[in-house]
């Protein structure tokens, strides 16, 4: 019996030359997160002054996403994650760069 289990076991001869080849590398661009995006104040969190979905009307500004889902679940209103950029115009080429910017602010008072 003892003979049996260990043929069971040994893993067959050609098995140990045979290898499987390594899956292709994919190249993943970052996932940017909201905890990561607020360290320089580039992503505000308001709250909808209405329940309607027509045109987008913003009115408390929370600090943080946590406090503005928190409220957002206490009310039935929708939040509004918004960024602000701006554009800039590298004339230092031959060809001109027109490129984005995040516009910092620094948080006043959110009550």
């Amino acid at each position: 019996m003892k003979s049996e289990l260990g043929a069971l076991v040994e893993p067959p001869a050609d098995s140990k030359n045979l290898t499987e080849p390594a899956p292709p590398r994919t190249r993943r661009g970052k996932r940017r997160t909201a905890q990561a995006s607020t360290s320089g104040d580039t992503v505000r969190f308001f709250l909808s002054k209405s329940e309607n979905n027509t045109v987008p009307s913003l009115d408390r500004e929370f600090a943080n996403e946590s406090e503005a889902i928190i409220e957002s679940l206490k009310t039935g209103k929708s939040y509004f994650v918004v960024s602000e950029w701006k554009g800039l115009a590298d004339l230092s080429k031959k060809m001109p760069l027109i490129r984005k910017e995040a516009v910092t602010r620094k948080m006043q008072n959110m009550e």
